[in-house]
């Protein structure tokens, strides 16, 4: 996760992960530009992944192809979400 975020040019702030007993990982990459997490189900070979970018500076599909590569994934889907535009968020005005 910290080289996906290295890849791509994120500017990393911080990373916490925890190894789950017997097997198993969550973790979570905080980044200037919002996250990346992962959580990992090694006894089924799922792992599930969010990057959650702001901005045009980082291409998130590019993090998800070098986590593909590197976790060697057999089968993979990827769902991309518009998220917080905005341009589309209606404006208020506070008097």
């Amino acid at each position: 996760m910290l080289e996906a975020a290295k890849v791509v040019g994120a500017t990393v702030i911080d990373d916490t992960f925890h190894q789950f007993a017997p097997l198993g990982v969550t973790g979570v990459v905080a980044i200037a530009e919002s996250h990346l997490t992962i959580h990992t189900w090694p006894e089924y070979g799922y792992a599930a992944v969010d990057i959650f970018t702001c901005g045009d500076t980082i291409a998130p599909r590019e993090a998800v192809r070098f986590l593909i590569e590197r976790l060697n994934a057999q089968d993979s889907t990827i769902t991309e979400l518009q998220r917080g535009i905005l341009s589309e968020l209606p404006t208020t005005t506070h008097s």
